[in-house]
C-alpha cells in the first residue's frame, strides 16, 4: 500500500498526541519510580522514554541525510523534564518535515549507515511509517510499566484521538 503525505501527516499528528499522553501518564512518577528497573526492552520508564526520543531523533537525522553513530544514552537525559523538552523539539522538527512532504518524495530512498556500520536504504515513506509504528510499540511497554508501578496509563488508542478532536 502506498501512503500519501497527508496520511503520514495525520499519523504523525496522532503519534505526537499519543506520545504527549504517555508523557502525561509518566509525569507524576517519583524520580525513583521513573528509573526503577521493571523489565521490558529498556528496563525502566526513563530508559524507554529516552529510547523513544532517541529513535525519533535518529530517524529525523537520517531523513536529512545524516547517520548518527548511536542513540542518546539515558544518563544524557537524567530528568523527566529533560526528556520531554528534547523530545518535543524533535517532534516539532518531525512535524515541519512531514508537513512539507510532496507525494514524489515518498518513494525517494533514505540511505544511511546504522550503528553497526552497515548501509541500508529504504523508501522515505516506509521509514516514516516505521517511526510511527515503533512509537506505538514502546508506548505500550510504558503503559505496562506504569501499571506495574501501580499507576494509571492514559489510553493512547487511535480512536481516542479521533474522539478528542484529532484528524
Amino acid at each position: 500500500m502506498k501512503w500519501s503525505p497527508e496520511q503520514i501527516a495525520t499519523l504523525f499528528e496522532y503519534t505526537r498526541w499519543a506520545s504527549e499522553k504517555t508523557l502525561e501518564s509518566a509525569a507524576p512518577l517519583s524520580s525513583e519510580e521513573f528509573r526503577r528497573a521493571i523489565g521490558g526492552s529498556f528496563g525502566s520508564v526513563h530508559a524507554t522514554l529516552v529510547h523513544l526520543y532517541g529513535a525519533d531523533w535518529v530517524w529525523l537525522e537520517r531523513w536529512h541525510g545524516r547517520s548518527p553513530r548511536a542513540l542518546p544514552k539515558p544518563e544524557e537525559l537524567e530528568s523527566f523534564d529533560a526528556v520531554r523538552s528534547r523530545w518535543r523539539e524533535v517532534q516539532d522538527s518531525q512535524r515541519a518535515f512531514v508537513e512539507t512532504m510532496a507525494p514524489t518524495r515518498m518513494d525517494e530512498p533514505v540511505t544511511y549507515v546504522n550503528f553497526a556500520g552497515q548501509t541500508f536504504s529504504y523508501p522515505l515513506g516506509e521509514t516514516l511509517l516505521h517511526v510511527a509504528n515503533h512509537g506505538t510499540y514502546h508506548r505500550g511497554q510504558i503503559a505496562t510499566m506504569l501499571r506495574q508501578l501501580g499507576k494509571k496509563a492514559i489510553s493512547t488508542d487511535y480512536l481516542r484521538w479521533i474522539d478528542t478532536g484529532g484528524k
